[in-house]
């Protein structure tokens, strides 16, 4: 957690951003902000991914092995029809087990990990963890417009999506869009494991 309010302050004040900026660019309160750089309050799964999205950085840049100058930047959008940068990747790169980038929420018992090797491209793959008690809190995941594949492994996955409810068991997935309100829960005694694909990537 300490490190986590580190990582928030240091990459505002990077970004020359005051605590009021960051209140007009998440609509988060200036004193909930300070209280988050403080280590006092601890944001929801929904403020973290404000506070990412107003930097410009990644959530998986609040990982423990990320350096806290050096943020994983979130890539510009660009228009294809228009821009000379190539549509798709043209080279081959492995993300081995042991070097995936892995995102844990604080006092949350879950994770996320990478699978695909970075933010740079057409698509985001997730391999998801949600323990018993995970939950994604009192405020709705949004994401900017794209779309997002999930597929369960193992578990029973409970997730709402724009006010209607799914429990999705293992082989079952899911597609939707990445702007659409999400809430999801653990209420088994047992993990679910998930895969979750975004396009364009937006973790």
């Amino acid at each position: 957690m300490d490190r986590l309010c580190s990582m928030i302050r240091k990459q505002r004040q990077n970004k020359n951003m005051t605590l009021k900026n960051m209140s007009e660019a998440t609509s988060l309160s200036v004193s909930f902000l300070s209280d988050i750089e403080r280590g006092v309050a601890k944001p929801s799964m929904a403020s973290m991914r404000k506070i990412a999205r107003a930097l410009g950085i990644s959530l998986l840049s609040f990982t423990d092995d990320a350096d806290e100058d050096e943020a994983f930047q979130m890539p510009m959008q660009v228009d294809q029809g228009t821009s000379n940068v190539s549509k798709y990747v043209t080279n081959v790169k492995v993300v081995y087990a042991g070097q995936r980038k892995k995102l844990g929420y604080p006092d949350r018992p879950g994770y996320y990990e990478l699978l695909t090797p970075d933010l740079n491209r057409q698509l985001e793959v997730l391999y998801v963890k949600i323990e018993p008690g995970f939950e994604t809190g009192p405020e709705p995941i949004v994401d900017p417009p794209g779309e997002k594949f999930l597929y369960v492994l193992k578990g029973s996955y409970q997730t709402t999506i724009n006010n209607e409810p799914y429990t999705l068991g293992p082989g079952d997935s899911i597609y939707y869009p990445a702007n659409a309100t999400v809430y999801f829960k653990n209420m088994s005694e047992h993990p679910v494991e998930l895969i979750l694909a975004v396009t364009p990537p937006g973790f």
